[in-house]
């Protein structure tokens, strides 16, 4: 399979907002009180990404009775982009530490740089403090619990799809699937976030709706033809809302968790 190397302007734009907006929250910079909706942004621009990966080499013919797509070397280019430098931050991160933490607080970091490499942050941060509490500000890989919640979906999303795609060829089956698997992760999601705002927060199944999303905008994108005006016009609406939410919400609004 070979992949589609095609720079996207928009979608680099919006990765750079989120790392912005995300960075300035945690520094607590006035005006980007909302901030962690960048971590949205990047599920769902992973969504995008990673749906448009499959589906192409689900499209692409290998032979007349297979395609190009191959699980193995989706799982590999996933791996080859994140472990490397994940690895290097949790090395730097314990060699810093080794100088400047307390032995308990250095045990810990251990725990959470073994988490952060098995792609488990997310489940010991839910265990432990919540994002926004003080305790969660004061650790080092708390900023990974969202690298592995899109790490367990990637190795989701391709089974599903492949599994629909078996079943119902084509990108209507896959976009219906892609839907009600929204409903039920947004479902899932508003139902327990009063009573589980943890579980709601850090984990898969009540966070795979933002990067199911992303798919469907991939997976719908071809059937919508839109003048240059009207693009335009959706592009800014979408980024001033993005702003908006960035400007305006802080750790009491309504969100997941």
């Amino acid at each position: 399979m070979k992949p589609t190397r095609t720079f996207r302007d928009d979608i680099n734009g919006l990765r750079a907002w989120a790392v912005v907006s995300v960075i300035l929250f945690h520094f607590h910079v006035p005006g980007f009180a909302g901030g962690f909706v960048g971590v949205d942004i990047f599920f769902v621009i992973s969504g995008f990404l990673m749906t448009g990966i499959i589906i192409r080499g689900l499209e692409e013919p290998r032979s007349e009775t297979s395609n190009s797509f191959s699980l193995i070397g989706f799982y590999l280019a996933r791996g080859v982009r994140i472990i490397p430098a994940l690895l290097v931050l949790c090395l730097a991160l314990l060699a810093i530490g080794w100088f400047f933490l307390p032995a308990i607080e250095y045990r810990s970091l251990g725990v959470h740089s073994t988490s952060a490499v098995g792609f488990l942050s997310n489940f010991k941060f839910w265990a432990e403090a919540g994002y926004f509490d003080t305790a969660s500000h004061e650790k080092w890989f708390l900023h990974t619990w969202s690298l592995s919640v899109e790490w367990q979906f990637y190795l989701i999303l391709p089974l599903v799809l492949m599994l629909v795609w078996k079943l119902a060829p084509g990108r209507k089956a896959a976009t219906l699937a892609a839907l009600a698997l929204v409903i039920l992760s947004l479902a899932l999601s508003v139902f327990i976030s009063d009573t589980h705002p943890g579980a709601a927060f850090y984990l898969l199944p009540t966070r795979a709706w933002e990067m199911l999303a992303g798919g469907l905008v991939f997976l719908l994108a071809d059937r919508l033809s839109l003048a240059e005006r009207a693009r335009q016009w959706l592009y800014g609406a979408g980024f001033g809302f993005i702003v908006l939410s960035i400007a305006a919400f802080d750790s009491t609004t309504v969100w997941p968790g």
